[in-house]
């Protein structure tokens, strides 16, 4: 097979020392040079966003945004919207604390041109985004 969806699970035994790593960091060499496509879903990219910095205790959302822009920048990895994601993760990066979910209504709002109804404004005044409810 070599086009497919990646799942999570991947990017974490990669990290791992377990029985699944040297395959999994394999897979990874091989989106990174594009020899192997791997479709990555947005869940997936939030996911990793979420369990990265509690698997790798070291890493700091700064490193999780450097490793999934790196990801993201593989020939072997493609995904719908990128340029929408990539928005999303330099958004959720810079603003500690923005979730991923707030990250994602901000970049579609700015692209849009839209509101955000949100009993949690203060999130969204931050980026000139009007209030709409």
């Amino acid at each position: 097979m070599s086009d497919g969806y990646v799942d999570t699970n991947v990017f974490l035994h990669a990290q791992a020392h377990d029985p699944h790593t040297t395959a999994c960091q394999a897979l990874l060499r091989s989106a990174a040079v594009g020899t192997v496509t791997m479709w990555l879903d947005p869940l997936v990219l939030h996911e990793l966003t979420y369990v990265l910095p509690r698997y790798v205790k070291q890493m700091t959302r700064t490193d999780v945004a450097l490793y999934v822009r790196t990801v993201l920048n593989w020939p072997g990895i493609q995904m719908d919207d990128k340029s929408l994601w990539l928005g999303v993760l330099e958004t959720w990066e810079v603003d500690a604390r923005l979730s991923w979910t707030n990250a994602v209504l901000i970049q579609r709002a700015l692209e849009t041109e839209r509101g955000v109804w949100s009993r949690n404004y203060r999130d969204f005044a931050r980026y000139a985004i009007p209030e709409s409810l």
